[in-house]
């Protein structure tokens, strides 16, 4: 039943037009891999910085309140929720 909706000679072209895709993307695959040579990935994550405990504006560093300004917003921010 089959062989009336698809006749032998479409499945030799699908077959070739596959053979056709596939090599067409093989060929993409090889081109874009070596365009992506070009570029390097150094580090995809930030550089270690080794005072980064002690930047003004970094979470841990509010975390922690080792700087003046955190404990004072701490301080600040104490009194405030306290007063209502």
């Amino acid at each position: 039943m089959l062989q009336v909706l698809f006749p032998q000679p479409y499945q030799i072209e699908v077959s070739r037009l596959r053979q056709q895709l596939d090599e067409a993307h093989l060929a993409w695959v090889k081109a874009w891999k070596q365009r992506q040579a070009e570029f390097k990935l150094e580090n995809i994550r930030f550089r270690h910085d080794p005072l980064w405990k002690k930047r003004i504006f970094s979470i841990q560093a509010a975390h922690d309140g080792d700087i003046w300004f955190w404990r004072a917003t701490r301080v600040i921010l104490g009194w405030g929720v306290a007063s209502i």
